[in-house]
C-alpha cells in the first residue's frame, strides 16, 4: 500500500511539472520593427500577449551625447542600437507576468569593435532593486561570428537565451530586465551595441481545479494498473 500511495504522488507530481512547463505563451516581444527606436524609447512590444505600450522597451546612456538608432537587426530591417557607452549604462525591457510562470528572457545582441562587450542579465520587481541573472559576452559584429547583421540572413551565433528567471517573477503584475554593461571604462563614442528579437515569455499557471483532475485521473490510472 506503501509503495501504491508513493507511486501515486510521484505520479500526480510528473502530471503537475509537466504541465506547468508546457506551452510556453510570449508575453512581449520586441522586433523593433515598427516601434523604430530613434530615440531612448519607451519603445511598445510589438506581439506577444502584452503587445502594446504596457510593455515597453528603453534605454539609458550617462553620456547625454549618447545616439540611439535602428541599424538592421539580426535577419530583419531593424534593431535597437546606441553609442557612448559608459559602466552602467543598459537596455531595459518590462512586461506584467500575470497568471503566468517559468518566466523566461531571450534575446539577440551585438556590437561593433569599439562597443562594450561585457554585460550582465538584470531582473527586477520595483524597478529599483536589480539582481544579476547572468554574466555574459557579446560578439564583435562581423564575418568572424557568422556574419554581420543584415536584413535578410538570421546569424545564431548571435542568440542569447531563454534564460530562466527565479520563481519571483512568477504572477507579477510588472517585472523588468535589464541588459547591463559592465565594462571598467568607457567605450568610445562610435562604439555601438545593439539589441534585437527581445522575448519574455512564460507558461500558464494551471488553474487548482485543474490540477486535482489531472491528479484524481493519475492517481485512477495506477489503480488500474495495480
Amino acid at each position: 500500500m506503501r509503495r501504491f500511495l508513493q507511486r501515486s504522488a510521484l505520479a500526480t507530481l510528473a502530471v503537475v511539472a509537466l504541465t506547468a512547463s508546457a506551452g510556453a505563451t510570449d508575453l512581449a516581444q520586441w522586433t523593433f520593427e515598427t516601434s523604430i527606436p530613434v530615440n531612448a524609447g519607451p519603445h511598445s512590444a510589438e506581439g506577444g500577449l502584452n503587445a502594446g505600450a504596457s510593455s515597453p522597451a528603453s534605454g539609458f546612456h550617462t553620456v547625454g551625447a549618447a545616439v540611439y538608432s535602428n541599424p538592421s537587426g539580426n535577419g530583419s530591417a531593424e534593431s535597437f542600437s546606441s553609442n557612448n557607452w559608459s559602466p552602467n549604462d543598459y537596455y531595459q525591457f518590462s512586461t506584467s507576468t500575470t497568471g503566468y510562470q517559468g518566466i523566461t528572457f531571450g534575446w539577440n545582441q551585438t556590437r561593433s569593435s569599439t562597443g562594450p562587450d561585457d554585460f550582465v542579465l538584470e531582473w527586477s520587481l520595483d524597478n529599483t532593486v536589480y539582481t544579476v541573472l547572468q554574466t555574459y559576452v557579446v560578439l564583435l559584429n562581423d564575418a568572424v561570428n557568422g556574419g554581420a547583421w543584415n536584413g535578410t540572413t538570421f546569424v545564431p551565433n548571435y542568440v542569447f537565451g531563454p534564460t530562466a528567471g527565479p520563481a519571483a517573477l512568477d504572477n507579477q503584475a510588472v517585472v523588468y530586465f535589464r541588459l547591463r554593461d559592465t565594462e571598467a571604462t568607457a567605450s568610445a563614442s562610435a562604439g555601438t551595441g545593439r539589441v534585437d528579437n527581445v522575448v519574455i515569455a512564460g507558461a500558464l499557471i494551471p488553474e487548482p481545479a485543474s490540477l486535482l483532475l489531472l491528479g484524481l485521473g493519475s492517481l485512477g490510472l495506477l489503480r488500474r494498473r495495480h
